[in-house]
């Protein structure tokens, strides 16, 4: 039996010699939800790219060992790298934002401390695994082989002086922007960093950083938008600029 409605997830380092290893919970899933029995087959992705269909040879308390039959063609990445940057939300918000984003094509995820965003977090390592789960349930469900690294939230001015210099370009969410995404911004490769501010919005210091690294402001339409729809508007926007959707 082939099983195709589920794709499953094992890091790099457990592909070896013709063999891939999942971990519990993925052979969990595997064996007392799906109720797969050596021979079956199913598809495993490995977080950078690689799609790979795979028999499955036995299942132990450690986790499960499956032969690799071959590499299959999965749902593509975007042509440019595209990293958001999210002012932080109520913990219901940015997990929305979070799994939207995944499913339709980012590189990275920056949960970011703003002036207008919540509170500092208590527990930012209980955030962060909470958000990996949901990054890697999004690149599962929506059959993608891509796992997108998340930063450790960090304060606004700090990520820009840290990062901000990585990206080709800058863009972020603003209702007096440009209407169309920058045609240098949309060339095959370019990594662009999208910054959306929280509910509301980024503040005049934050808008007078972004324009020391020559950020472009775009608009997202007259509509006001919560800030994970507003998320999604401007990579939608940015993708289908760049011809990949």
């Amino acid at each position: 039996m082939l099983i195709k409605t589920t794709y499953f997830y094992s890091p790099p380092e457990n592909f070896s010699r013709g063999k891939v290893f999942l971990d519990v919970e993925e052979s969990h899933h595997l064996a007392d939800v799906l109720r797969a029995i050596s021979g079956d087959e199913f598809f495993v992705a490995n977080g950078i790219g690689q799609l790979f269909r795979c028999k499955l040879e036995k299942i132990h308390s450690k986790g499960a060992v499956a032969e690799i039959i071959e590499e299959v063609e999965s749902v593509n990445q975007p042509s440019i790298d595209l990293t958001l940057a999210i002012g932080i939300l109520q913990s219901k918000n940015i997990e929305t934002a979070l799994d939207w984003s995944v499913q339709i094509g980012i590189s990275a995820f920056a949960p970011i401390y703003m002036k207008y965003s919540q509170k500092k977090l208590g527990n930012e390592k209980k955030f962060i695994d909470r958000l990996e789960k949901i990054s890697l349930r999004a690149m599962k469900q929506s059959k993608r082989a891509f796992l997108p690294m998340i930063y450790n939230p960090i304060d606004f001015g700090d990520f820009l002086k840290n990062f901000g210099k990585n990206f080709d370009g800058i863009i972020y969410a603003d209702p007096d922007g440009v209407p169309s995404v920058p045609k240098r911004m949309t060339i095959d490769g370019a990594r662009i960093c999208i910054i959306v501010g929280p509910e509301g919005g980024l503040s005049n210091i934050e808008k007078g950083e972004l324009s020391e690294f020559d950020a472009v402001p775009l608009s997202l339409g007259n509509a006001r938008l919560r800030a994970e729809t507003a998320a999604v508007v401007a990579i939608t926007k940015i993708l289908i600029a760049a011809g990949n959707i």
